[in-house]
């Protein structure tokens, strides 16, 4: 029964960033108006908004215009609910859970953001860094967790500004060190570490295999999703990294 509680909240949650992701480059209101088609702009009704099941029903197309409706969205409900589902059973229900809900619930929607436009938005990730400072100091070993955050945004920083001298072109972004601040500041420096590493081993293999396939060599990809996506991996095998450098 929980699990299905924490499924369906995770879908409800995901639905809500379905609509950031689509607003917040756009600087649209999150609050006002409610749910539109973005393609005719028609209200969308109570009964079409049901994360996953109105997307089914309405076989992804819009019922006014009957434009396509993005599959990511019924992806987003879904990726979110099974990562909720993920979390309680992982943490198990404390306050460490809330706040990982809250921790990978932005590195999600941040890095749907960087697929979808190219752009790391501060306005998200800032936030997020000074709640993370702010527990640092309440919840763990603050000095661990500055360093964490001080270590992952400094890599990030010099291979900003490193990458276009050493490749001839830029290779990431000035977002991306905002989102290693994030990283640093809720993992701490031993997980940052591995999250760098990590990250740098997914974006080779897998970004490497989509310019390969796409044949769009020299094209930029969004590396905040591998930057998640380590993070995510070093936090779930967090004590055998931990273990490790106590060797």
């Amino acid at each position: 029964m929980l699990e299905t509680i924490f499924f369906l909240a995770g879908a409800i949650f995901g639905s809500f960033f379905n609509l950031c992701i689509y607003r917040l480059p756009r600087d649209i209101s999150i609050i006002t108006p409610g749910s539109f088609c973005p393609a005719c702009g028609h209200k969308i009704r109570w009964y079409d908004n049901i994360p996953i099941i109105s997307w089914i029903l309405l076989f992804g197309r819009c019922r006014d215009c009957q434009e396509l409706i993005s599959i990511r969205y019924i992806i987003i409900e879904i990726l979110t609910g099974l990562l909720f589902l993920f979390l309680s059973w992982f943490c198990g229900l404390n306050k460490e859970l809330f706040i990982w809900l809250f921790f990978f619930s932005l590195l999600l929607l941040i890095s749907v953001i960087d697929i979808e436009t190219f752009f790391v938005l501060d306005r998200v990730v800032y936030p997020g860094i000074i709640v993370g400072v702010i527990l640092s100091f309440f919840l763990w070993k603050p000095i661990e967790h500055i360093i964490g955050m001080l270590l992952g945004g400094g890599i990030i920083f010099l291979l900003v500004k490193l990458s276009p001298k050493l490749l001839g072109k830029k290779g990431m972004g000035e977002g991306d060190v905002g989102v290693a601040l994030l990283l640093g500041i809720f993992l701490g420096w031993k997980l940052m570490l591995s999250t760098l590493l990590i990250s740098s081993i997914l974006g080779i293999a897998i970004g490497g295999t989509i310019l390969l396939l796409t044949k769009r060599t020299g094209s930029y990809i969004p590396y905040v999703p591998y930057l998640a996506a380590g993070g995510f991996i070093s936090w779930v095998l967090s004590q055998k990294i931990e273990a490790f450098f106590t060797l």
